[in-house]
């Protein structure tokens, strides 16, 4: 029996894309030319950069590496190609961390209360230097969560207490430019030592980017990144600079809110489908996003010539190892761990841990191997490892 069309699942073709023409291309002239004409306003060239790149080339590649897949009633047999596995870089590999990070957020991190969702920002005085010390991004990170802290304190019956929140730096903006700000998701509330909670109102948000403001102003100088003369044209600004934005509350129960929150925390750098390359006139495009919040059209597209244009895209690459993603206060790996201890020694279980890796993590990695075929059902409602002959299951 024959499935309909629309449940077959038609694995991506990313040489089809602009991005990897683009790439293939002009990798090679840009890694050439990077020192002279790139260095200046991106930094130094970065050894990840080139990984990416040759790692993304051989996305869905199958000289690079497939699996097979089998049918047992009606002997169909196809091969699905390896992915890159880039972090921000590719669109596919990307999706699929972000599907599997928002799961994994409501399932195993967030409590059943009510979250918000926090931005911060910085003035563009400040943006350089995250340029060229991208590890002191972890500052705001740092920044942010006393600044959450401060405020939640501040207003709970308990000044000991603490919110659980999940802090993510970006350092990209809409439309390939770069902009270092905070995305955090938080309890509306805060948890006693001795494990209850006491929900708390919106908090008030000039006085929480005013706390931001001495908390990110603090830890630059701290560390030398930032001197007094700086600080003194900042002192003259008539507007600070900076913002703090609190988001609408999400009820305990709704996951499917949770996992957009979840989402948006560690979203894309650029969007595929806004990107194109016109090859024969030399010229990259990317359309800029129309405003939700006004009904002006959108803006032109920016216009960027080939090396411009992968100079902006490679921008936003992390470095090997480098933490994008922060948990603290109730859900702070430490505070989760004690947690489990407490519940495993009420139980009378002793864990034994053979991997070193928190069981949760290591559940979590074995969890996310396995979740491709799933991920692929949630967002495309169609099913990868469905027979197009017979609708049987295909087997790897």
């Amino acid at each position: 029996m024959e499935i309909t069309p629309a449940a077959v699942y038609q694995p991506r073709n990313p040489r089809a894309s602009s991005l990897f023409a683009l790439v293939e291309d002009n990798y090679e002239e840009f890694e050439r030319v990077y020192d002279d004409r790139y260095q200046e306003q991106y930094g130094p060239w970065r050894k990840v950069i080139g990984e990416v790149m040759r790692k993304y080339l051989e996305c869905g590649d199958l000289h690079r590496g497939f699996a097979r897949l089998g049918c047992c009633g009606c002997r169909y047999q196809a091969i699905l190609a390896y992915s890159c596995k880039c972090r921000l870089f590719c669109p596919a590999c990307q999706q699929k961390r972000i599907l599997l990070f928002a799961e994994w957020l409501d399932t195993h991190i967030l409590e059943q209360v009510s979250h918000a969702q926090y931005v911060f920002t910085i003035p563009k005085l400040l943006r350089p230097i995250f340029k060229y010390h991208r590890r002191d991004l972890g500052l705001l990170c740092q920044s942010a969560w006393q600044a959450l802290r401060g405020m939640f304190q501040e207003v709970a019956s308990d000044s000991s207490s603490a919110p659980g929140v999940v802090i993510t730096v970006r350092s990209y903006g809409d439309r390939l430019n770069l902009h270092p700000h905070i995305h955090a998701l938080a309890s509306r509330g805060v948890w006693s030592a001795d494990g209850s909670f006491e929900p708390l109102p919106a908090l008030d948000a000039p006085q929480l980017m005013l706390l931001f403001r001495h908390h990110v102003l603090q830890n630059l100088l701290a560390c030398g990144r930032l001197g007094q003369a700086t600080l003194d044209i900042l002192d003259r600004f008539h507007h600070p600079g900076f913002s703090a934005y609190e988001g609408e509350g999400v009820a305990p129960g709704d996951s499917a809110a949770r996992e957009r929150l979840a989402s948006y925390l560690v979203h894309a750098p650029f969007s595929l489908a806004r990107l194109h390359y016109h090859r024969d006139a030399g010229i990259v495009t990317y359309e800029a996003r129309a405003s939700s919040c006004s009904n002006l059209p959108a803006p032109a597209p920016e216009r960027f010539s080939p090396l411009d244009a992968l100079a902006a895209l490679t921008a936003f690459i992390p470095e090997r190892g480098q933490q994008l993603v922060r948990y603290c206060g109730y859900y702070s790996n430490k505070a989760r761990g004690r947690r489990r201890k407490r519940q495993q020694s009420a139980a009378g279980i002793t864990p034994v841990i053979a991997s070193g890796l928190e069981p949760e993590a290591d559940h979590f990695r074995r969890h996310r191997k396995r979740a491709w075929a799933r991920l692929i059902r949630k967002v495309w409602a169609a099913d990868p490892l469905a027979c197009p002959k017979c609708g049987g299951r295909l087997r790897i």
